[in-house]
């Protein structure tokens, strides 16, 4: 009996003990259940371009040279100057087809180009003229200059257009030159004569600092005219009211910049626009506001492109639009997708 009664007694001992384990095993996997609150912390925007589409002179459909030495995005259409083959090559901005050619007479050895109203200037180099074009048509209308060293513009190398005037940078008296579109006959074979002249120092192209050989950039931003002279690190801008108002004595805004360069620029959209630049000896784009871009404060871009990966030229001339970059490269036009990949941080709530 004494036994039997020990028995009972161990037995619910053991399992006293065994329903107490249990209680602490389960408890211990409760504990461990818990979820953690969290954050998740954004800690830097990481841009960079991806998914290129590269055209060629294969691309062109014919036996035809391409040295892309600039570009320019109209709508849904991206021109690119062509001295290599002698014309302007017209591609779709969307998937890069190409669509025509444009040329006067095969002699078109452009080195700019711009597109403004139903015109296409092109800043014809060596030919010493800007040749104006429908850009639809691709019909050639007339020129600015006579062809010489003698007429209004002596060599062309860069080009921009508003609705009521046509800026062309050359090498003659160290200037831009201003004409002005309500006065420009596509009756005349030479439209020669000029509405203001617009002072740049010692600074032209054709000069050593500025070899013809190079690619130079002009664009419309707000309410000024913008040229840059990469070389020398230096911003030049001309107010469009004084140079309508003021003509020759238009003053000149020369900014002199400190370990940068602009080679060019996009044309703003929605109070942005992309810089192509050279700053601390490295090629670089990024996005800054047209506010920033007009006080010269190049130090907070809106965003930073990193390009290590790219094999960018040595003189990069840029165009933007959704979320594309398109850039002349030598022999070959590019269109890049700018993408993102952040970085992020999770952590414990409240830390």
């Amino acid at each position: 009996m004494i036994k039997i009664i020990n028995t009972i007694i161990l037995g619910g001992v053991v399992l006293i003990l065994l329903a107490c384990e249990k209680t602490e095993i389960r408890e211990t996997m409760e504990e461990r259940m818990v979820p953690q609150k969290v954050d998740t912390v954004k800690i830097a925007d990481n841009y960079f371009l991806d998914n290129c589409l590269r055209r060629t002179a294969t691309d062109l459909g014919r036996d035809h040279l391409l040295q892309a030495v600039n570009v320019y995005l109209d709508g849904d259409e991206l021109y690119v100057a062509n001295p290599g083959g002698n014309s302007v090559e017209v591609f779709d901005a969307k998937d890069m087809k190409f669509l025509r050619s444009i040329s006067h007479n095969g002699n078109t050895p452009a080195r700019d180009i711009y597109a403004e109203g139903d015109h296409l200037f092109v800043a014809a180099g060596n030919n010493r003229e800007v040749q104006i074009f429908n850009k639809r048509t691709g019909e050639y209308l007339t020129r600015l200059g006579n062809g010489v060293y003698s007429g209004e513009v002596s060599w062309a190398g860069c080009v921009a257009a508003t609705e009521r005037f046509v800026f062309v940078r050359d090498s003659k008296a160290t200037s831009v030159r201003v004409f002005d579109r309500k006065t420009i006959s596509t009756q005349q074979t030479n439209n020669n004569t000029h509405f203001a002249l617009l002072k740049t120092g010692e600074h032209f192209i054709g000069s050593k600092v500025e070899p013809q050989s190079g690619s130079y950039d002009m664009e419309i931003i707000a309410d000024s005219l913008y040229a840059f002279v990469y070389a020398a690190g230096t911003i030049y801008s001309w107010s469009l009211d004084d140079i309508e108002n003021k003509k020759d004595a238009t003053t000149t805004t020369e900014s002199i910049l400190e370990n940068m360069k602009v080679f060019s620029v996009s044309k703003p959209q929605n109070d942005k626009l992309f810089v192509a630049m050279e700053k601390d000896e490295i090629i670089q784009i990024a996005e800054f506001s047209v506010k920033d871009f007009q006080k010269r404060n190049f130090s907070s871009p809106l965003r930073q492109i990193a390009v290590g990966s790219v094999r960018m030229p040595a003189q990069p001339m840029i165009a933007y639009a959704d979320e594309h970059l398109f850039l002349s490269n030598a022999e070959s036009v590019e269109r890049w997708e700018i993408h993102n990949n952040p970085s992020y941080v999770i952590r414990p709530a409240g830390n």
